[in-house]
């Protein structure tokens, strides 16, 4: 079974919603995931430590780059994500990469994965929701599904 801590901070409770469907993606594979706040966290003892900030002020959150940094990350897998509206506005490759990059140039683990996720309400929740869960499955060691590719006339 997989141990996976999700370690993460956030102002408006956008960031916890969308922890909760990638934890019980994860929890559908199997695995154990245990969620701390930033502030929390007292043991690195996973195979995989996911770690999420919500972009406030064009920049993920100053207590989640200051944790990216302990030295006790150094040989830990760490999957990187952060929320935003940017996908929303179209500007999620620019902005996005932006964010991740930051992320994983001053993480002292070994990155294994970057994502992210719109922090988007009213049409896009339910989108987002799959999304988030299949994440969760993809990060548990489930295959990635892909859509299927569908032809024009």
């Amino acid at each position: 079974m997989k141990r996976i801590l999700i370690v993460y901070d956030t102002k408006g409770g956008s960031t916890w919603e969308i922890i909760g469907w990638i934890r019980d993606g994860a929890i559908s594979q199997g695995a154990s995931v245990d969620i701390k706040s930033v502030r929390e966290v007292d043991n690195l003892d996973y195979d995989l430590i996911v770690t999420g900030s919500p972009i406030y002020g064009e920049q993920p959150m100053g207590s989640i780059i200051n944790f990216l940094t302990r030295d006790d990350l150094t040989n830990k897998n760490i999957a990187l994500f952060v929320v935003c509206f940017a996908g929303v506005f179209g500007l999620r490759n620019f902005m996005v990469r932006r964010y991740l990059d930051e992320m994983r140039s001053i993480c002292k683990g070994h990155v294994v994965s970057m994502t992210s996720f719109d922090a988007a309400t009213g049409p896009w929740r339910k989108l987002n929701r799959e999304i988030c869960y299949d994440y969760g499955r993809e990060i548990a060691g489930a295959p990635v599904r892909r859509p299927k590719v569908v032809g024009t006339a």
